[in-house]
């Protein structure tokens, strides 16, 4: 029972670090016009920049220095200012031509002023006011991780805030809040030319993308913009090496439907290296009237996938990844961008974070391999060609991948208890039975697990003559690479006890009368099988991860003359039975 209650204790502590690990999202650049002067900005994304030096990136949910962020604005910079709402009714315009409303409630950066700075971080989503003394206007390039909109709004007073506006289609102020009680009507304050704050019409154009101003709460609010999105955990999308889907909500807080698309934004990499899936692995789940299923679709990249929402209300989206040729312990990174562009009254864009882990292939994989073609030898035309037979029949397939992405045949494999450390053990060999303990209960006594294969007979090393107790399958790294095929060949002698034409009760068959086999075994990992048809299980989000498969090929000599070898061929599929990634050989 400790020891059971120890293993779910390890398997929950994996399962937290797992979800807790992150890494920076595929990053974005917004370009800024900072103006002589006073500017009020809006930041769309996370800072995150690079040390010149080491090229060392700051890691995730750590503060980006204000010093490090501002830097390129040099020393024409003369200070940057950041709404820091406080417990209270205060309101904090007293003055709307004063562009700095007095402490505390603002922080502020002055460069080479360290009384005069108590601004050390800067996030994204947030407003800041920067005064800057070029004479002409700088072009500020602001490198980071997309936010989805979000806004922790102060009830009954100004908040200094921003909008993911459409530069392309910006809205009027009053069509922009019309269905947000809470500002609908309400006055809003921009920073002109001048630097002064101004009230603007409600009739005037929302023409300020990437731009904060001023405007009043009325009571509280959850209002973002018209479309916004809702995440399970924190401000993306990271599924990690575990979690294979999420659920997103995508609400349309305006006044009228809306259609709202989603698309892949371009730009796709992998940390801290890996080959760099095209397209993204990610996927929707959707339900297809026309052949009435439901299915995992995966997302357009250059297309999108259109969701109409009504008036104030939400829909939830099923959004999943594959693994499939990701490398272990490697994160993806792209971007899902959310537009409203098609509908005449565009308004909203903005882009999720979607981070992936590529995951080890190291343990063990148990299933088989069914066989659907099978040659004719005796056949006068291509007497090699596989060809479908009336049925089909299957056998067990044990592999094992080790931590260095070695993959290996076995004919059997057992599963026990290792006392001295505490951890189970995977071992082909009977002879360290003796060695561990019961990995499970049986009639109240401990014993281990077997699986075995009688498809396989004994395994020879290279040579022929000296026993193993499994084979290789080459070239190594290759499991679950779609495309890939991995192999080896077996001999098995006519005197060997597993030889089937070795049957010392039978007359007939005397050892000397046996044969020579060999079999070239290969396993092509593919979604589909050799005549293009899609493999059951194919289309799910486990394949690539919990289980995998492809075109199983085999061709057998020795029972025929040397020129008419029997060729097999079909499909297999691979289920995840253990993360063990080593298989033991010695006793301990």
């Amino acid at each position: 029972m400790k020891r059971q209650v120890m293993t779910i204790l390890c398997s929950i502590l994996f399962l937290t670090i797992c979800l807790a690990s992150t890494a920076n999202a595929e990053p974005v650049t917004q370009t800024i016009t900072i103006k002589p002067g006073w500017n009020a900005i809006f930041l769309q994304v996370e800072p995150v920049w690079k040390d010149a030096a080491t090229e060392a990136t700051f890691p995730e949910n750590q503060p980006t220095d204000s010093q490090v962020v501002f830097n390129d604005l040099g020393t024409d910079l003369i200070s940057a200012w950041m709404w820091n709402p406080q417990d209270g009714t205060v309101e904090f315009i007293q003055n709307p031509d004063t562009p700095v409303p007095e402490e505390p409630d603002m922080l502020a950066y002055v460069p080479g002023n360290a009384l005069a700075t108590n601004l050390y971080a800067i996030h994204g989503n947030h407003g800041y006011l920067i005064n800057y003394a070029g004479a002409t206007d700088f072009i500020w390039d602001v490198t980071g991780e997309p936010l989805p909109p979000a806004i922790d709004w102060k009830p009954n007073s100004y908040n200094f805030v921003g909008f993911h506006l459409d530069p392309a289609h910006l809205p009027l102020y009053e069509d922009f809040f019309a269905s947000s009680p809470a500002h609908a009507g309400q006055t809003i304050y921009i920073l002109d030319a001048a630097g002064n704050w101004s009230s603007v019409g409600p009739s005037e154009s929302m023409d300020h993308a990437g731009e904060a101003f001023w405007i009043y709460c009325n009571g509280s609010s959850e209002f973002s913009g018209p479309v916004t999105v809702q995440l399970g955990q924190g401000h993306d999308l990271g599924y990690g090496a575990v979690l294979e889907q999420q659920e997103i909500t995508i609400k349309n807080d305006s006044a009228f439907a809306r259609t709202v698309s989603l698309s892949l934004a371009d730009g796709i990499s992998a940390s801290p290296v890996g080959t760099v899936p095209s397209p993204f692995p990610l996927f929707y789940w959707e339900f297809d009237p026309a052949n009435d299923i439901a299915r995992w679709t995966q997302m357009p990249t250059g297309t999108t996938h259109d969701i109409t929402i009504e008036a104030g209300a939400s829909q939830v989206l099923k959004l999943g990844v594959k693994r499939t040729d990701m490398t272990a312990d490697t994160v993806y990174t792209t971007n899902l961008q959310v537009d409203d562009g098609k509908d005449p009254r565009a308004e909203t864009l903005f882009k999720v974070p979607v981070l992936v882990t590529g995951i080890s292939y190291a343990g063990l994989w148990v299933g088989d391999a069914t066989i659907s073609k099978v040659n004719q030898p005796a056949k006068i035309v291509d007497p090699g060609v596989a060809t479908s037979t009336g049925s089909q029949f299957s056998y067990r397939l044990i592999v094992h991948v080790d931590s260095s992405g070695q993959t290996s045949l076995l004919n059997q494999v057992i599963q026990m208890w290792d006392e001295q450390n505490s951890k189970f053990v995977l071992f082909a060999d009977d002879a360290l039975i003796a060695y561990f303990s019961g990995a499970s209960l049986r009639d109240g006594q401990p014993v281990g697990r077997r699986i075995s294969s009688p498809a396989f007979g004994n395994f020879y090393d290279v040579d022929n003559t000296t026993l193993v107790k499994f084979k290789e399958l080459t070239p190594a790294d290759t499991f679950a690479t779609m495309g890939g095929t991995i192999g080896t060949s077996l001999f098995l002698p006519k005197e060997d006890p597993s030889n089937p034409f070795v049957h010392k009760f039978h007359p007939d068959h005397p050892a000397a009368a046996g044969f020579d086999i060999t079999r070239a075994v290969s396993l092509e990992f593919s979604d589909n099988d050799s005549d293009g048809n899609t493999i059951l299980g194919s289309t799910a989000l486990g394949w690539g991860s919990t289980e995998i498969g492809g075109i199983y090929r085999e061709t057998m000599s020795g029972l025929l003359r040397s020129d008419r070898p029997i060729n097999i061929e079909g499909i297999f599929v691979l289920h995840r039975v253990s993360n063990i990634g080593t298989l033991t050989t010695t006793a301990p």
